[in-house]
């Protein structure tokens, strides 16, 4: 994309020339939450300081990865 923005003109971009168009679309079309980490109650965890009480609270923490499509 990088090499598009460089390359093409503006009006190269908008007539969606070597599919331009087509890849900063799919990188602006990601959507979903912000949040990462969560909680065991399914709160999120939104900042550092919280991350770090709840590790310092407690001496046995699990991580489930998970990958989530809707």
């Amino acid at each position: 994309m990088k090499e598009a923005i460089e390359e093409l003109s503006d009006e190269e971009i908008m007539r969606d020339e070597d599919l331009a168009r087509h890849a900063f679309h799919k990188v602006g079309a990601y959507d979903g939450p912000t949040i990462f980490l969560y909680t065991e109650h399914g709160t999120g965890i939104r900042h550092r300081g919280q991350l770090d009480r709840l590790l310092d609270a407690s001496e046995e923490l699990w991580i489930v990865p998970a990958d989530v499509h809707f």
